[in-house]
C-alpha cells in the first residue's frame, strides 16, 4: 500500500460514522474486541506523517513516536520500569530491545477493558536516519495476527458498549446467536413479547426497517433500564444501568446514526 493510500484511509476512517470519540480521544477496542495489540498495529499502519500516538489502556499511558507507517519508539509510559527503553529507536539489529518494546506495549494494552489513541504532534526522537520498523515486520516479530472478519455495525455497538451493558440477547433470523450475563428475563421477553411488540409499533408508528434503538427506563423488576435494538435481520435486548443511557446513546447514533 502507497502512503498516499495509507492517508487516505487514514482520513476515512476518521470522518466515518463508527468512530467513537472519549475526551477526545478515540476509541479503538472495548471489552478486548478488536485484539488491543491489534489496534495499536493498526494505527503505527496508517500513521504516515510522523506523529506522538498517546495510547491510554484503563488508567495506564504509552507514548509511541510513529513515523511513515513504522514504530521508532516508546517516548513515555506512566508506569515505573520502562527506563531501558524509552528514548531508544527500535530496529532489527537490537532483539533484545525490540522484545522488551513488544512485553512493555502487550503489558500495558493487551488486557485493557477500552483502550484509546489520541494522535498529538510529535516530539525530538533518535536521529533522522533512524527508521525503526513497520507495523507488517512488528506483526511479524511478535507472531501477532492481525486478519480479523470484519464486524457488523450491531457487532460494533454491542463489543463498543459491552462494559455497559449487564446482560444482552443477540438474536438473527429468529436463532439466539450470542448471549451476555444474566439473559434470562430477556429470553423470556424475547419469547413473549417482542414479536407482539414490534407487529404494534409498526402499525402505529408506520416505522420502517431502518436501525432502531428502544429504551424502556426501570423496564425490569429490579429497576434495571432495558432496550430493544434493531437493525436489518438483528434483534436485540439488553439490560443496563439507566445511568449508562447517554453513553449508549451517543455510540448509536455515532454507528447508525
Amino acid at each position: 500500500m502507497s502512503d498516499l493510500n495509507a492517508l487516505a484511509q487514514k482520513i476515512s476512517a476518521l470522518t466515518a460514522q463508527d468512530v467513537v470519540f472519549e475526551a477526545g480521544s478515540r476509541v479503538i477496542s472495548q471489552g478486548g474486541s478488536p485484539a488491543p495489540l491489534d489496534s495499536v498495529l493498526a494505527e503505527i499502519d496508517d500513521t504516515v506523517l510522523e506523529r506522538n500516538l498517546e495510547f491510554t489502556a484503563d488508567t495506564q499511558k504509552i507514548n509511541l513516536i510513529v513515523a511513515g507507517r513504522r514504530l521508532r519508539g516508546v517516548l513515555a509510559v506512566s508506569s515505573m520500569g520502562a527506563e531501558d527503553v524509552i528514548g531508544k529507536t527500535v530496529s532489527r539489529e537490537e532483539p533484545d530491545l525490540l522484545l522488551a518494546v513488544a512485553d512493555l506495549i502487550s503489558s500495558i494494552c493487551s488486557s485493557a477493558n477500552r483502550l484509546t489513541v489520541r494522535s498529538l504532534a510529535p516530539e525530538p526522537f533518535g536521529t533522522g536516519g533512524e527508521r525503526g520498523i513497520s507495523a507488517q515486520g512488528l506483526a511479524e516479530i511478535w507472531q501477532v495476527e492481525t486478519d480479523q472478519a470484519p464486524q457488523t455495525p450491531m457487532g460494533r455497538f454491542l463489543n463498543t458498549n459491552k462494559s455497559a451493558f449487564s446482560a444482552v440477547l443477540h438474536v438473527v433470523d429468529d436463532e439466539i446467536v450470542a448471549t451476555f450475563g444474566d439473559f434470562d428475563t430477556l429470553q423470556t421477553i424475547w419469547e413473549t413479547q417482542v414479536a407482539a411488540f414490534q407487529a404494534r409499533q409498526k402499525k402505529t408508528l408506520n416505522a420502517d426497517d431502518g436501525p432502531q434503538l428502544i429504551c424502556f427506563d426501570g423496564a425490569l423488576e429490579d429497576g434495571t433500564a432495558a432496550a430493544l435494538a434493531l437493525a436489518d435481520e438483528d434483534v436485540v435486548l439488553i439490560a443496563y444501568p439507566a445511568n449508562n443511557i447517554g453513553a449508549v446513546h451517543s455510540s448509536w447514533r455515532a454507528i447508525f446514526g
